[in-house]
């Protein structure tokens, strides 16, 4: 639905059929005020999923607010992406770890699509790890939700499949994003002078906690695939597999740990 559509489905309490059904009848003085209230909101730049207070990520609804990122439609091609690899190989119960989970909606999403998988979510920010709660409530699955960073206190605990939507904003384009971003956490966007401070160290530290062939996946910044690539080749990550979102952008990175290498 067009921004349009959401609020006046928001404000109604019905869905864009019903909208358009009824589209000759008139809002009462309460209603009116509500749209204009989220009409001067948004125009003062913030979000409108955090004016509304949820959006629809995977098929599912989830709450969201400033304590975490705003979920967003080319995160979705990942998630596909990992289920359809796990699914490939025939997991039927795999271990799977989000790091920086955030509002949690590619944890809860691929609980809610995986129902045998052992998900694990972990974020630094407590309040994100909160909202991350309630949405995996709000969708009736189980996701065990750890305050850490990184993969600090996980020991030599190993999962099927790791998967990362990280900050990969650089510190030079910060300020130039859009008003709306500003919003947002910059705790969950900024990743240092290049963008890349997250992959490195997650691609580095992630073949402990990986079991042979297990899936390491990543949504990328734009123009960062190729160098998240490299990284991954050095580490001796194999079967690299780089997708597209829906603007033709390469979006998505997955690649498989090699087999551990035992000394006699």
């Amino acid at each position: 639905m067009n921004e349009a559509e959401l609020v006046y489905s928001h404000v109604l309490n019905c869905g864009r059929l019903s909208l358009y059904l009824n589209k000759e009848a008139r809002l009462d003085r309460d209603k009116s005020a509500q749209v204009s209230r989220i009409l001067k909101r948004r125009i003062m730049g913030e979000p409108l999923q955090y004016i509304l207070g949820s959006c629809e990520f995977m098929g599912l609804e989830f709450k969201v607010d400033q304590r975490a990122l705003i979920p967003r439609p080319e995160t979705e091609i990942l998630v596909e992406s990992a289920i359809a690899e796990l699914k490939a190989e025939d997991k039927v119960s795999p271990e799977i770890l989000d790091l920086g989970t955030g509002s949690g909606c590619i944890a809860v999403s691929i609980a809610k699509l995986l129902p045998r998988a052992f998900v694990w979510a972990i974020d630094i920010s407590d309040e994100a790890l909160q909202l991350a709660g309630e949405n995996a409530r709000l969708n009736k699955v189980e996701v065990k939700f750890l305050r850490m960073d990184l993969f600090s206190g996980l020991k030599n605990k190993k999962f099927d499949l790791i998967i990362s939507n990280p900050p990969y904003i650089s510190a030079g384009e910060l300020a130039g994003l859009a008003k709306e971003i500003s919003f947002e956490p910059v705790l969950a966007l900024a990743a240092g002078i290049d963008g890349l401070d997250f992959y490195r160290s997650i691609i580095s530290r992630s073949t402990v906690h990986l079991r042979n062939n297990g899936l390491l996946a990543f949504e990328v910044g734009s123009g960062q695939a190729k160098a998240v690539r490299v990284m991954l080749e050095e580490k001796n990550f194999s079967d690299i597999k780089i997708i597209k979102d829906y603007n033709n952008i390469q979006r998505a990175v997955l690649a498989k740990k090699g087999m551990d290498k035992w000394i006699n």
